[in-house]
């Protein structure tokens, strides 16, 4: 089984962000591959935090979600902003 994927590869850089419940310290940014950190309130009462940033391959954002997993951040949403071409 064969799946296109046109403009996304798993073993190419790409921009994701991904959103957290919570507030995250911004001195995690180097344990979350470098991303840039930022906080938020949503419905005007729940604090959220913010990562963006370039990531080499789906690997590291896999590494950056276990990261987050491994110091209890409840994952809202992961998505890839964009993607850079396959060589």
């Amino acid at each position: 089984m064969e799946i296109d994927h046109p403009y996304a590869s798993m073993f190419e850089p790409a921009t994701y962000r991904i959103s957290i419940m919570g507030t995250l310290d911004k001195s995690c940014s180097e344990s979350c591959g470098g991303m840039k950190i930022e906080h938020d309130i949503v419905l005007d009462e729940y604090p959220v935090t913010i990562l963006t940033g370039l990531l080499t391959d789906q690997a590291a954002l896999i590494g950056v979600i276990n990261t987050l997993y491994d110091v209890g951040c409840p994952l809202i949403s992961v998505e890839c902003v964009e993607a850079q071409q396959p060589r």
